[in-house]
């Protein structure tokens, strides 16, 4: 008998239109001899509903959650961003006993909150970003933007990147040249989080991203290297303008190689990740530095995950199948 498998999508965050695009291809390519599936939309209220088709998300028949455990025995989430990733949507599913692919809470959590990430990543001395600072901030107390920006200005070296703490596939996040741009890009990321990070941009690195499959015994990919012309990897440029260019296996050396490999398996699991995930780094000067983990990565026509997993010899739909097999 076939198992049943609820792929949930959408969410309350702003990342939903990402989330759908994984669910088309998800949809498209999980093994349907072994697996039944069923679409189970997220709407923006926090509602579920089962869906016939994707072009029809809206007109879903709406479930309450209790229920969700009579329908499939396993959850398959495509929830990027805010409240699907971060452990929320997790804790709702293991409360009522569902199976779900991917990190859980505890890992969720810790890798969605970029500062807590960096913080961790620093307490430990593991080599990350350049230096950074994480705030939470209050938009009735705009006169602590002042003291925010002369901190920033003291302490940091421009460029800067602000960025909301708690958000995905590079919403809210703004690349400050000079001081003048601070307050807008402040602004900015409090429309998707009040906690705020402010870090340091490197200059000619190399961005990297590694693809990670497993819980004890790792499949960790060679790294993939993203070319951005404008030398920013916003979310328009993600998803929208397709300029930057993707290069597998990454421009470096060999020794380069292992180590963003080894810190990612290292990274991942401190941080208590299973399942998959991927993993960001950058590379400069010889040097390897953790950027970031991405708990539930894309699974978009673009999306870097699986083109990695592919060159690691694991197919679209066998990977889709090895994502549940290792559900824990």
């Amino acid at each position: 008998m076939k198992k049943k498998i609820g792929i949930i999508f959408g969410g309350p965050s702003n990342e939903r239109e990402v989330s759908i695009s994984s669910a088309i291809n998800v949809g498209k390519n999980i093994d349907s001899d072994i697996f039944d599936p069923i679409l189970v939309y997220w709407d923006k209220k926090g509602h579920f509903s089962i869906v016939d088709s994707l072009d029809l998300i809206e007109d879903g028949n709406r479930i309450h959650v209790e229920d969700l455990k009579n329908l499939f025995e396993i959850a398959f989430l495509v929830t990027h961003g805010k409240y699907g990733e971060d452990g929320v949507l997790q804790a709702i599913l293991e409360n009522q006993q569902i199976r779900y692919t991917g990190c859980h809470v505890l890992s969720s959590a810790l890798c969605m909150d970029k500062i807590m990430f960096k913080d961790l990543m620093t307490g430990l001395s593991i080599i990350a970003q350049a230096k950074y600072f994480g705030f939470d901030f209050d938009l009735n107390s705009l006169g602590e933007i002042e003291d925010i920006q002369k901190q920033a200005i003291k302490e940091l070296k421009f460029p800067l990147f602000v960025k909301p703490a708690n958000s995905g596939s590079s919403v809210g996040i703004t690349k400050v040249n000079n001081p003048d741009g601070l307050k807008d890009a402040i602004l900015e990321a409090h429309k998707h989080d009040s906690r705020i990070i402010i870090e340091e941009g490197f200059v000619n690195q190399k961005e990297v991203e590694v693809a990670i499959l497993g819980n004890q015994e790792l499949v960790v990919s060679d790294p993939g290297q993203l070319i951005v012309p404008g030398g920013f990897y916003d979310y328009d440029e993600k998803y929208k303008l397709d300029k930057t260019k993707i290069v597998i296996p990454a421009d470096l050396t060999e020794e380069e190689t292992r180590e963003c490999k080894a810190l990612a398996s290292k990274v991942y699991k401190i941080c208590g990740c299973g399942g998959f995930a991927r993993v960001d780094l950058f590379v400069l000067g010889g040097k390897v530095f953790i950027n970031e983990i991405n708990t539930l990565p894309g699974f978009t026509n673009i999306s870097m995950y699986p083109k990695l997993m592919a060159t690691a010899g694991i197919g679209y739909k066998e990977l889709i199948t090895k994502i549940i097999e290792l559900i824990y």
